[in-house]
């Protein structure tokens, strides 16, 4: 879902930090109360520039003991 968002211009992140608001979160999308979310992705138009991202070589931010 990150990804697609991505690809459609849209920001994006998983949230996981919101159990002490656990019933309206839940309640706001309609879920039955036997239904338990574990994340939730808020979705967003950004503002000011969006573009490419950028993806550095993998060698050049990880390493390891040769």
């Amino acid at each position: 879902m990150l990804l697609a968002a991505r690809a459609l211009g849209l920001e994006t992140t998983v949230t996981t930090l919101y159990p002490a608001y656990e019933g309206e979160a839940e309640a706001t999308p309609g879920l039955p109360p036997e239904i338990h979310s574990y994340a939730i992705p808020p979705v967003n138009s950004p503002l000011g520039r969006f573009g490419p991202v950028r993806r550095m070589p993998l060698a050049e931010i990880v390493c390891g003991d040769p």
